[in-house]
């Protein structure tokens, strides 16, 4: 099927795009909240509006494989924590990983280029932006700030490490979208404490660390444990490991020893930085990829659960099931009968 393709010339078609592509449609706006929902496919809130300051959480699943081109400039300070899903951009006719499962902070400055979303991918997660020019002109100056004191990291780099103080925050503030607690006053006040945070010595520490100073103190049960840039490296070096071989039976005992790391560090530390367990970032890769095949119709459910790297097709039947709620039978059949309805 080929990939459907939209131009958006700002940032409000953009997002307008996004929800006609993805087929979550506008439902309500109450108190300052907009409400977008597709009964089968899950629910996108959000606050505020992209010339200032906005925020929206998502749970969703992705139809259809689709692409937006931007053609327009805009810069915005943009935070978020995503749990699940891979945002992609196309490039040189190349479909490339843009974003992934964690925590992130970047300085965005986006003039033209092409956003794409895959069939079958469930997305999850909370994104809090403020818009560049509100940014430098208000916000800054209220707290007196200066865009000068942002030169420790760089434009269009996404920084998906950051000091928990900022995901607290994150964490936070998608409570109050989930109990539509949100209000303008609110979201000024997290936009402050975000910068705050962002700017702190604890945060230019982490951004420019060096050698093998320890970077974080993290909990691994009852005990305290050291994580320095080295280790950093190595926890980061396993996340791409698992994005190119997520399909091979991969232990943490396994990846420790490949990139020369304690398992307690590469497990608590992981888990620290990417908000989940290598096991749920692993499934949820092969989990998607499963559900496109099942929907593709060409695979028996045998030849599915072994390319995604199950060897029983009863332990995939069971890990699906957990992944979705239903059987892979049962996941094609209501698919088949939600386009059969279209």
């Amino acid at each position: 099927m080929e990939m459907k393709s939209e131009i958006a010339h700002s940032s409000t078609e953009y997002q307008k795009l996004f929800h006609k592509l993805a087929r979550i449609k506008y439902v309500n706006e109450e108190d300052g909240f907009t409400i977008y929902k597709n009964d089968s496919l899950g629910t996108i809130v959000s606050y505020g509006n992209p010339d200032t300051i906005q925020c929206g959480i998502g749970d969703y699943l992705i139809e259809d494989d689709f692409s937006i081109e931007y053609q327009y400039d805009t810069q915005f300070l943009h935070f978020g924590i995503i749990y699940a899903g891979v945002t992609y951009s196309v490039k040189d006719g190349d479909i490339i990983a843009q974003s992934i499962p964690s925590s992130f902070m970047s300085l965005e400055k986006m003039d033209r280029g092409i956003g794409a979303w895959r069939a079958k991918q469930h997305f999850k997660g909370i994104e809090f932006s403020i818009n560049y020019d509100y940014l430098v002109n208000s916000l800054l100056p209220s707290i007196g700030r200066s865009i000068s004191e942002f030169n420790f990291f760089r434009i269009n780099t996404r920084y998906t490490i950051l000091i928990p103080e900022i995901t607290a925050v994150l964490s936070k503030l998608e409570g109050y979208m989930q109990n539509r607690i949100m209000t303008e006053h609110i979201a000024q006040a997290a936009a402050v404490e975000l910068v705050e945070l962002l700017l702190s010595p604890p945060s230019r520490k982490l951004f420019s660390a060096e050698g093998d100073k320890s970077l974080r103190t993290i909990k691994a049960g009852a005990r305290d444990i050291k994580i320095n840039s080295e280790d950093l490296r190595k926890i980061n070096q396993v996340h791409e490991i698992i994005m190119s071989s997520a399909y091979e039976f991969k232990t943490i005992p396994m990846l420790a020893q490949e990139v020369g790391i304690s398992e307690q560090k590469l497990k608590y530390g992981f888990l620290d930085y990417y908000k989940q367990t290598i096991w749920d970032f692993q499934n949820n890769i092969r989990m998607s990829r499963a559900a496109w095949l099942i929907l593709n119709d060409s695979d028996t459910f045998e030849e599915i659960s072994k390319a995604v790297g199950y060897h029983s097709q009863t332990a995939f039947y069971n890990a699906f099931k957990k992944w979705c709620g239903l059987s892979p039978g049962a996941f094609k059949k209501l698919q088949k009968s939600h386009r059969e309805s279209l």
